[in-house]
């Protein structure tokens, strides 16, 4: 057993290797303040996986006992993973991929168990550097000589920008930033800004106003800036304390099945018929003329179709890449900075509360928007405690999007992670509003950005049910082509063969004052402050002609189907007497009136939400005369006069006593031992007369 103890950024990071899950290939225990994780790394060295991609497998699972509780439901085990562990593989999943050697042919898998949690650690940012570092000292070849590790970046009610040590940081936070990087280069980044209240005395009135706080670039650059010192800072440290256990690097070889002198050859005689289908083609015609051409190849050479199809798609990266970097020209004809052409539907669908078609060259989102009630908002079990969620956003990608004779199954991890990424860009721009909003894309046509067309049919299906937002926002999927730090190119509005075969995929969503949400992920080694600010400015001249357009469509909000409210103000101390005893009277009332109820009880504030106004002013009616009574009780009765009363229950902490003007009085702490029994009559004193309660004592 080995114990390694490494403070980092103030924070006592302690480290258990060789002692537990020692049949892995790597484990470590990683212990910070009272959250305990476990990491484990196997794999499979008996088979090669012979297919094109990494066969990874990451996952971060929460043990409902780390925080001392028993999971809900009937079966009362974990269950399938949430949206939070899904969310969480993927970011350790997107940033520990780049680092496998090009062709790894053996299936991994990474498993992080959370054990215990002090509900204070950033558990994402833990489990990520752990995972790193089992990775860094595990027998799989990584090229990197400093280990991985992950930041989140928080900007403070005063402005300040800094390091997140501790959760409690995000709540008064306008950003949450997560970067990671190896020594002093990024290689990933999430970001979403958040909305806060600021402290108001215009007129001199005294109020919270939210505000929706897009970040600006410069702002941006200098977070990530604070990030990458950070990273470089931590990135020494692990290594400095680990690269003496790491284990023996298994040696492997790599057969890409790529000849030099049998790609030479077929570029010769057919890169120019490969040229041809790349240009001007649309993505199925592209497809169909590749397939095409190399059955021809196949059959007139005499080679394997597979090894045909290997080397075709070499080239025909090569050649795509060539042209954008040589010609400035993309495969469908486009300049760098040019967005593909924009159509936009409002309100397409007559029973939806909102609707909008987003289509985007060859990407169409048909994006609603309904609206409920607070009943309907989303709850979610974990070991981070997290507030309902009113604003509910689900993104799906049928199979016929792409032109793959699937069934539709259920929803994949891309699937989440896109609709989480477009629920960030919009939810800070989202109005406080009574109602919960569902908003779900469905994506009809996929060719790159789908989830950016999300976030701009998001907005125009919200305006179009009538839902208050502070700004519009808009998406934009940023690409680059890179050779060196002196020949790259930055592509606006990537379609999917620049996804595929550049070098990053770079979505970034905001409107004129700023950004509101970003997601980068890179193939390079990493990512210059000079591609990053060049991408930013870029992105923004995207965002605002894509807005320039949305702002053109003519939005009308068909209030005959939406949901109606209203809101009224009570007297001090009325709740009670609405909620009821157990909350019976307002049950009630909803019942009776089919209607939602919602208190604002810091404010003294009731809203009331139903499908038709008849029955909201009915409900209100009701409340009113509650709330009338209640008054009219409370001006009966003066604080030290005496009356006789009737007693009419005997309960735990009292009895109650029946008044000669109506109303019950409370005579505390007083029960059967008193040898006063119902309807006997009593002469009690009011010592107490307001917030809808009467206490007596006896005379």
């Amino acid at each position: 057993m080995k114990t390694i103890q490494i403070d980092i950024n103030g924070q006592i990071e302690t480290y258990i290797l060789d002692k537990y899950a020692t049949l892995s290939d790597c484990s470590i225990v990683q212990k910070i303040g009272g959250s305990v994780l476990l990491c484990s790394i196997c794999i499979d060295y008996d088979s090669i996986v012979d297919e094109d991609f990494l066969p990874l497998n990451v996952q971060y699972i929460e043990k409902m006992y780390a925080i001392g509780k028993i999971p809900q439901g009937f079966i009362k085990k974990e269950g399938k993973p949430s949206e939070h562990e899904i969310l969480t593989s993927r970011l350790i999943d997107r940033s520990l991929r780049p680092l496998f050697p090009k062709g790894f042919p053996y299936s991994v898998q990474i498993t992080i168990l959370v054990l215990s949690y002090d509900s204070k650690t950033d558990v994402c940012r833990d489990a990520m550097n752990l995972a790193s570092i089992c990775l860094y000292l595990s027998s799989i070849p990584i090229a990197n000589k400093q280990i991985l590790n992950g930041v989140r970046i928080v900007r403070d009610d005063k402005g300040v920008i800094k390091t997140c040590n501790n959760l409690s940081d995000l709540c008064n936070s306008s950003l949450d930033l997560f970067v990671s990087g190896i020594g002093n280069e990024v290689t990933m980044i999430e970001m979403q800004s958040l909305k806060t209240k600021c402290y108001n005395t215009t007129n001199n009135k005294d109020s919270n106003i939210e505000q929706s706080n897009e970040i600006s670039k410069e702002k941006l650059i200098e977070a990530i800036s604070i990030a990458r010192s950070q990273i470089y800072d931590t990135s020494l440290q692990y290594t400095r304390h680990f690269e003496s256990f790491i284990k023996q690097k298994i040696d492997f070889k790599v057969d890409l099945n790529i000849h030099a002198l049998l790609k030479n050859t077929l570029q010769m005689q057919y890169g120019e018929d490969i040229r041809q289908c790349l240009q001007g083609m649309s993505k199925t015609e592209r497809h169909t003329h590749i397939q095409s051409l190399i059955q021809k190849i196949a059959t007139e050479q005499n080679i394997e179709v597979s090894l045909v199809t290997k080397h075709i798609y070499a080239i025909k990266k090569e050649i795509m890449r060539s042209m954008i970097l040589n010609d400035n020209i993309r495969a469908d004809g486009r300049a760098p900075t040019q967005i593909r052409d924009i159509n936009i539907e409002s309100n397409i669908l007559p029973h939806a509360h909102g609707s909008a078609c987003f289509t985007r060259g060859q990407t169409q989102a048909l994006v609603t928007c309904t609206l409920g009630n607070q009943n309907d908002a989303q709850t979610q079990e974990g070991i981070l405690s997290q507030p309902k969620s009113k604003v509910i956003f689900h993104y799906n990608f049928p199979p016929f999007s792409v032109g793959e004779a699937f069934p539709i199954g259920a929803s994949s991890r891309r699937e989440l992670g896109h609709g989480n990424l477009a629920l960030k860009a919009i939810e800070s721009n989202i109005a406080t509003s009574p109602h919960t909003i569902r908003i779900v894309s469905e994506i009809l046509q996929s060719n790159g950005s789908s989830s950016m067309a999300s976030v701009c049919g998001a907005t125009l299906a919200m305006l179009g049910a009538g839902v208050k937002m502070y700004n519009m926002v808009a998406g934009i999927a940023m690409g680059l082509i890179y050779e060196s730090e002196d020949k790259f190119v930055i592509l606006s509005d990537i379609m999917g063969l620049e996804d595929f075969d550049g070098d990053m995929d770079f979505k970034i969503a905001g409107n004129e004052n700023g950004f509101s949400a970003l997601q980068l992920d890179i193939k390079i080694n990493g990512l210059s402050e000079k591609i990053l600010n060049d991408s930013l400015s870029q992105a923004q001249d995207g965002i605002n002609y894509i807005l320039s357009i949305m702002r053109q469509v003519i939005i009308e909000p068909n209030y005959t189907i939406l949901p109606q409210q209203e809101s009224f103000q009570v007297s001090n101390g009325s709740m009670p007497d609405i909620i009821g005893q157990g909350g019976k009277t307002i049950r009630n009332i909803t019942s009776k009136f089919n209607v939602d109820i919602n208190l604002d009880k810091e404010n003294n504030i009731v809203n009331i939400v139903a499908n038709n106004k008849d029955s909201i002013m009915k409900a209100k009616e009701y409340i009113l005369e509650i709330v009338k009574k209640k008054d009219k009780k409370e001006l009966l009765y003066k604080q030290d006069e005496v009356y006789d009363g009737i007693i009419k229950k005997i309960i735990d902490i009292g009895i109650l006593v029946e008044l000669p003007q109506g109303g019950n009085g409370l005579l505390k702490g007083i029960g059967i031992e008193s040898g006063l029994e119902i309807n006997n009559q009593v002469k009690v004193k009011v010592i107490y007369c307001g917030g809808g309660k009467i206490d007596l004592e006896l005379i």
